[in-house]
């Protein structure tokens, strides 16, 4: 009876989670539901079609027990169409469909998160080879300022834009960098332009810590650097550049003051403060904060981020 049993399951399992269901999913809904009450009106019917009569006596004859009412031997019967169809066939069908439909969901979930991955993928792959030519210009302009005023100054100023330029592009396309790196490229840039702002003292810079431990995506920290000396009036107040790292813990800090006028004409700075959020979204979920504060003349970036 077992035998019979477990083989009648396992083929009503399968017919029902590699045919009917499979089947049954590419349909469209008005269909789905059509043929779902077709089936079930057509179980209720061989259901009752083919239900055994009551037993008019009880299922185990006196003769099975002994006198303290324990069952001295088991209970033979065979399994009819009843049995079979209608209560071995609904627990497969049941468990079949249970299963199918998990399945399906897991491999749903699967293929969104395939699909996520491969769209965060390629908006990363733009960010990183939107170069902004902003950057070039300004430290092309210093250099200019230099040459005008023909200063000693300026091969190596130029010799420092090229490290800079073979730094941008050889990097573009990484997915991490070693941060000590990344830290360098910064340093080049400010002794740009400390050289053109030569004549003013209020420039302040500090970086504390083992920068060699750990890894950062390029580019990420120098378009605040970048944009801060653009819009820089120091003649109003200091410029300040604070990095600090402590446990896998990136402090960020920059400070600067400025002419507001100047700064409305230069809106054009903004994509390049946004596509560094987006590259903060996309590569560090959860694990920075960046906070931004303008108050007409003055502007702070705060930017912690956890680098283990």
């Amino acid at each position: 009876m077992n035998l019979k049993i477990f083989l009648v399951s396992i083929i009503l399992f399968y017919i029902n989670y590699y045919i009917a269901l499979p089947f049954l999913i590419k349909q469209t809904p008005k269909k789905i539901l059509i043929i779902t009450i077709s089936f079930v009106v057509i179980y209720v019917t061989l259901m009752i079609i083919f239900m055994p009569p009551f037993p008019k006596h009880p299922p185990f004859p006196p003769k099975d027990f002994n006198p303290n009412g324990r069952m001295m031997r088991p209970f033979h019967h065979d399994v009819n169409l009843y049995d079979i169809f209608f209560r071995i066939g609904i627990f497969s069908m049941i468990f079949s469909i249970l299963l199918f439909f998990v399945d399906k969901w897991m491999e749903n979930g699967k293929k969104i998160k395939a699909l996520e991955f491969e769209r965060q993928s390629s908006e990363l792959k733009i960010l990183r080879e939107q170069i902004n030519p902003h950057f070039f210009f300004n430290a092309l302009n210093s250099i200019y300022s230099l040459s005008i005023i023909q200063s000693k100054d300026t091969p190596r100023v130029i010799l420092i834009l090229s490290d800079i330029m073979r730094y941008v592009l050889n990097n573009k396309n990484m997915q991490k960098n070693n941060l000590n790196d990344e830290i360098n490229n910064i340093k080049k840039y400010i002794e740009i332009q400390s050289i053109r702002f030569n004549k003013f003292n209020n420039l302040n810079e500090e970086f504390n810590g083992n920068f060699e431990s750990y890894e950062i995506e390029p580019l990420l920290l120098l378009t605040f650097v970048e944009n801060a000396f653009k819009y820089a009036d120091l003649r109003k107040g200091p410029l300040d550049i604070k990095v600090h790292l402590k446990n896998g813990l990136l402090d960020f800090k920059i400070r600067n003051f400025y002419e507001k006028k100047n700064h409305e004409k230069s809106s054009d700075s903004k994509m390049g403060i946004e596509n560094t959020k987006m590259k903060l979204n996309l590569l560090y979920p959860d694990k920075y904060q960046l906070d931004i504060d303008d108050n007409g003349s003055e502007y702070k970036i705060n930017l912690k981020l956890q680098l283990n």
